[in-house]
């Protein structure tokens, strides 16, 4: 989501990495700002591709939100609707994404490894956001206590 109040001309808003997935009309809507009766005319005029499928299965990508917040950014520059057709047609997505100033690259993942045994070992997701469930915690703690407990049992009787 966009932030609502009036920066000063040639600043750009902050947004972030759009989700991978496909957006329906009334997600491209939530996630603009734009309506949809904008968005089709835009479509008309060319300003954006036409969406994948049609009626109410017409889905839309990232490239299409990025392009809506790019045309908006322009369009509060003061630029025609003309002049914006042009500049877009010359660019690619990863070109919109640079312009925009958002970082299309997935996050990295971390992982981290849990030695319980030499021959075995966990392996733990890290969240970019850093944060993780409390369940989560739980069940590894579980996890690695049972399986503690059960080598420890075959130890024994090894040992035997």
């Amino acid at each position: 989501m966009h932030d609502d109040r009036r920066l000063p001309p040639g600043s750009l808003r902050r947004y972030e990495r759009p989700h991978p997935h496909r957006y329906t009309m009334p997600d491209l809507e939530a996630e603009s700002g734009v309506t949809a009766r904008t968005i089709r005319y835009y479509i008309s005029q060319g300003l954006l591709q036409p969406a994948y499928g049609r009626g109410p299965t017409a889905v839309y990508d990232a490239d299409h939100l990025l392009r809506l917040r790019y045309i908006q950014h322009l369009k509060d520059e003061r630029m025609p609707l003309n002049d914006i057709r042009e500049h877009l047609n010359k660019l690619s997505p990863e070109d919109v994404a640079v312009a925009l100033k958002v970082d299309m690259q997935p996050a990295a993942e971390t992982w981290r490894h849990f030695r319980l045994h030499d021959d075995l070992h966990i392996t733990v997701r890290d969240r970019s956001t850093g944060e993780r469930p409390v369940s989560h915690d739980r069940a590894f703690d579980l996890i690695v206590e049972y399986a503690r407990s059960v080598l420890e049992d075959l130890d024994r009787r090894a040992d035997e």
